[in-house]
């Protein structure tokens, strides 16, 4: 009887095993194919990516190799707000990365409107000569978030969807206290935009649950946070920010825009990155991968 019994146990964790193995593998196969359809299928999709104020914090390379890796070469283009009309490409892992503008940091240095304009003029070129499509997602940084929201207004049925990384939807307190640093970097319009009293007349005259994009498009944001010396920016600048933006008003940041200015009402918020300052939300591959997920899977 106990041989009897033994040989039953053995056979019932037996059966068990195979039945969670065949479970994990399942599971497995499933991750792997949900992966697949981000990284590797055919989109046949456009991305395009705004910057902030000034482009003073650029995207990084592997930023742009992982849209490409999930987009595809020639799918994903980068637009710089300014007057410049050259366009060029950049092999990044063996995939051709597209350019409109210069990267000369005093882009996205005018007001909202103005680089609306801007924006919609580049759109115009690399349509006619990088085949960029009529409809298209962006994914934008910063002050880039609310040019993004204003084209959309101007230009509607365009946009397919929208991630906003740490994008001050609401305003930040830095712009009022030191609206007067625009004029010493040649930004005062955009500074004044960024001001939380024309944010609010801003979102009133463009509210977010009524933009006008594509079928079916929807407005995502991302958020960072950091916490003293993480952050830094690219000259101490996130520093001096979180020091201020804490001390005035106790409010979590990422060193520009307060945690509650970086979401808005009607748009779906997808993540926190409470290791990223406002820097790195353009600077790390995750960031890129997230945003890229929710615009292709949603």
């Amino acid at each position: 009887m106990n041989i009897y019994r033994s040989l039953k146990e053995y056979l019932f964790c037996s059966i068990v095993t195979i039945v969670i193995i065949s479970m994990t593998s399942c599971t497995h196969q499933k991750k792997n194919k949900k992966a697949d359809t981000i990284k590797n299928h055919d989109l046949k999709e456009n991305l395009v990516l705004v910057h902030g104020l000034t482009n003073k914090h650029p995207w990084s390379e592997s930023f742009l190799e992982k849209t490409l890796s999930i987009w595809g070469s020639g799918n994903v283009f980068a637009v710089y707000t300014n007057n410049s009309e050259i366009i060029y490409e950049k092999i990044i892992d063996s995939k051709n990365m597209v350019y409109c503008g210069e990267d000369n940091k005093k882009a996205g240095d005018k007001s909202i409107d103005e680089q609306v304009d801007l924006l919609q003029k580049k759109i115009q070129l690399l349509q006619k000569s990088k085949k960029l499509r009529e409809k298209f997602y962006i994914i934008a940084h910063s002050m880039g978030g609310l040019v993004a929201r204003r084209y959309i207004y101007k230009y509607p049925d365009v946009v397919k969807g929208l991630v906003t990384l740490g994008t001050p939807h609401h305003g930040s307190p830095l712009a009022d206290s030191f609206r007067w640093t625009g004029f010493f970097i040649g930004a005062t319009d955009a500074i004044d935009n960024l001001r939380p009293s024309y944010l609010k007349e801003f979102n009133q005259k463009f509210p977010v649950k009524s933009s006008p994009l594509a079928k079916n498009g929807k407005i995502y944001t991302i958020r960072g946070d950091c916490d003293g010396i993480d952050c830094f920016g690219w000259g101490g600048e996130l520093l001096f920010g979180w020091t201020f933006i804490t001390q005035t008003t106790n409010k979590d940041n990422d060193g520009l825009v307060p945690f509650d200015s970086a979401i808005i009402e009607g748009a779906t918020h997808i993540w926190d990155f409470p290791d990223f300052d406002h820097f790195d939300l353009v600077q790390q591959p995750s960031v890129a991968e997230k945003a890229s997920e929710y615009l292709i899977n949603n």
